[in-house]
C-alpha cells in the first residue's frame, strides 16, 4: 500500500527532472500520483508541511536552502529526528511510527507520517546532515 515515503521519494525526483517545477508543485504532483483517488491524502498537511520544510531548510540535497519556514510542530519534529538520526544511525531502519515516539518522547501526539517523509529520504541517500532546518520563530 503506497504511502507519504513514496509521495517524499518521487516528488524529490520529480524536482530534479529535466523540466523545472518548484518544491510545493513536486509534492503535489507527486500525491496525486500516489494517491489519485483520495483528494484528502494528496492534501494532507503534516507530511507535506515536513517535506516542504526540509527542501527549503537545505538538508535535501540537491535542492538550495530558499528560506527560513515559519515554526510549526511538524517543523520542530523534522528538526529533532534530523539531529537523532546522525547520532543514532540504527534509527534509520526504525519503524517510522517507533521514531515518532522517540522525536516526541512518547508524548501521545497523534502521528500523521511526518516521520514516513524524513526517513524515506534518510533512507534513499538524499538528506544531508549535520545541516540544521532554519525556521523562524
Amino acid at each position: 500500500m503506497p504511502d507519504y515515503s513514496d509521495v517524499a521519494v518521487l516528488a524529490v525526483s520529480k524536482i530534479y527532472g529535466a523540466s523545472p517545477i518548484s518544491v510545493r508543485m513536486a509534492w503535489a504532483n507527486a500525491a496525486a500520483e500516489v494517491f489519485p483517488k483520495s483528494v484528502s491524502m494528496q492534501v494532507k498537511g503534516c507530511p507535506r508541511t515536513t517535506f516542504l520544510t526540509l527542501c527549503a531548510s537545505g538538508v535535501v540535497k540537491g535542492i538550495p536552502s530558499e528560506a527560513a519556514m515559519r515554526d510549526s510542530e511538524n517543523a520542530r519534529h523534522a528538526q529533532d529526528c534530523l539531529k537523532l538520526l546522525p547520532q543514532y544511525p540504527s534509527y534509520v531502519t526504525m519503524s517510522p511510527r517507533k521514531l515518532w515516539d522517540v522525536v516526541t518522547h512518547a508524548s501521545g501526539k497523534t502521528y500523521n507520517q511526518q516521520m514516513h517523509v524524513v526517513l524515506s529520504l534518510a533512507q534513499a541517500g538524499l538528506l544531508r546532515f549535520g545541516v540544521e532546518p532554519t525556521v523562524q520563530r
